[in-house]
């Protein structure tokens, strides 16, 4: 056969293969709507119960699906065919979809108009439930719902669904499946542990907020959090720092609701996030804005200063310490203005402001229940950076990624702050410590669940923590060696200078090049 016969039999080959793959990327982006309105493989079309314009049926306990993250649909479908989440209504839908027609109609509701959301009779400012979906409920040691789920409840990646707008008797369902155990397919039992916080009018007052909040649009000045909570948060047998009614309205009452904002959103505020180097707030390590006992609470810390520091050899103003913690967790040589903020800026000014109005009442230069956090007891096995690389695995990577990244929510606002990495806290931050680090954890996490790891699970964690790289010690002039000498004794807690996974923590171009090696990750 000539060669040229070869040739264009090739080409035609070639171009009705061209055509029919157009017609199949064609077909693939409509496959969502049709399946979505028709149905396959026997399975009934999801507008039956969910509506033509994806937004469910109040009425018949059927969620509203437009908008949703299509990775978090694509997740529950699976869930719901293999049986992880029971449904005996949705189960053999689910069976009769193949992965590629799960993951259609999940981006198919994921594009669709979510709608306002709002019932035109609710005040939802006004509602029970907003405290506990805004502030939280710290009694109980649970954070507020848009801790996890995002401003104005609208969601985060796909672990974290919008609950803005979402119909209340569905939310009050799915609250009390996983109040009993029917429902269980969230990583870390997180949502177990909220729904068992819960009595069940606060559950309906809770839904009945979420399906209020708009879905779409700016997020509502009712739904940010308070600079207090309206109703009590303290742990018992702990001190109550004081609640929003006490609040002064007047020019120091605005200064500390700045530095409530400050507090809570440090890295993106647009004043003091010229003076942060990461992406770290003062509300990562100082839990429910600064007052929850045995997560270094505020109102223990103001009494307790002016005071002697080791850490730079003389006795320390509370300004002085809340510009250490610019230097050190804040990484400030990094930011746009290189240093952390004067002791007389606005920036320290309104902090000031907030500490010292959280801390009334409570005595001067008295050690108070619940300050820092609690001593941890020393674990039964030497800490191992090997057993925490797999806890972290399991209860931590779902909120601050595989490589300790965080979630971003914007380039300088994180969702879930970085634990390591150029947007971390540096080796001059006590958490970089394994003991402190590991008395945080035990006391704290994972969020939602606090005292749920053993002793020895808080001190793997934190050692596989504290042993990644992380930006420079701002004490260090040089050299590496002196750096450890004058300023990291205590070893036994201590990674900076030693080598992990072939990095030696803290010396020059260490951070630099890990960060290279995660860019080449497959």
């Amino acid at each position: 056969m000539p060669a040229s016969s070869v040739s264009k039999r090739a080409l035609r080959r070639g171009l009705i293969l061209f055509l029919l793959g157009l017609s199949l990327a064609g077909h693939g982006a409509e496959s969502g709507e049709s399946l979505a309105r028709q149905g396959a493989g026997g399975a009934p079309p999801c507008v039956t119960c969910h509506g033509a314009d994806g937004r469910g049926n109040a009425a018949g306990g059927f969620p509203s699906l437009a908008g949703l993250d299509a990775d978090y649909q694509a997740k529950q479908l699976h869930d719901f065919a293999s049986g992880q989440r029971a449904n005996p209504i949705m189960a053999p839908i689910a069976k009769a979809l193949s992965d590629e027609q799960i993951q259609a109609v999940a981006t198919y509701y994921a594009g669709l108009d979510a709608g306002s959301g709002q019932d035109d009779d609710a005040k939802p400012g006004e509602s029970p439930g907003r405290d506990w979906v805004v502030n939280g409920h710290w009694q109980a040691n649970q954070p507020a719902c848009i801790a996890c789920h995002g401003d104005g409840a609208r969601g985060v990646g796909d672990q974290f669904p919008a609950l803005a707008g979402q119909h209340a008797g569905y939310l009050e369902a799915q609250l009390k499946a996983w109040q009993s155990g029917q429902r269980k397919n969230d990583a870390n039992a997180v949502m177990a542990a909220v729904a068992n916080a819960m009595t069940e009018q606060q559950i309906k007052e809770v839904a009945a907020y979420l399906a209020a909040l708009p879905a779409a649009g700016e997020v509502p000045e009712h739904a940010r959090p308070d600079p207090a909570p309206r109703i009590a948060d303290a742990l018992n047998d702990y001190f109550q720092p004081p609640l929003l009614e006490y609040l002064p309205d007047n020019e120091f009452g605005a200064s500390v609701r700045r530095g409530a904002d400050i507090f809570r959103h440090t890295s993106s505020d647009a004043e003091a996030g010229r003076y942060v180097g990461n992406s770290q707030s003062c509300v990562n390590c100082h839990m429910n804005n600064g007052r929850q006992a045995n997560a270094a609470p505020m109102w223990a810390a103001w009494g307790q200063y002016p005071a002697w520091r080791g850490k730079n050899h003389k006795v320390n103003t509370m300004a002085e310490r809340l510009r250490g913690c610019f230097t050190y967790s804040q990484n400030a040589q990094a930011s746009e203005a290189g240093q952390a903020p004067a002791a007389d800026s606005q920036v320290i000014v309104d902090l000031m402001s907030f500490l010292f109005w959280q801390s009334k009442g409570t005595p001067t230069g008295e050690v108070l229940p619940g300050r820092g956090y609690p001593e941890l007891d020393e674990p039964a096995q030497p800490f191992s950076p090997e057993r925490g690389a797999a806890l972290y695995a399991d209860h931590c990577a779902l909120c601050h990624g595989n490589d300790g990244q965080g979630t971003a929510l914007t380039k300088r606002r994180y969702q879930f702050p970085p634990l390591w990495g150029d947007q971390a806290f540096n080796w001059g931050a006590g958490m970089h410590r394994v003991n402190t680090a590991a008395a945080f954890i035990h006391a704290n996490m994972p969020l939602g669940k606090p005292g749920s790891l053993s002793v020895q699970q808080a001190w793997d964690l934190a050692a596989f923590i504290t042993s990644q790289p992380r930006p420079q010690d701002p004490r260090f002039k040089g050299d590496l060696e002196t750096t450890i000498k004058d300023f990291h004794g205590n070893r036994a807690m201590d990674y900076y200078g030693k080598t992990v996974n072939g990095y030696r923590l803290g010396a020059p171009g260490t951070l630099e090049q890990w960060q290279r090696d995660l860019a080449d990750k497959p």
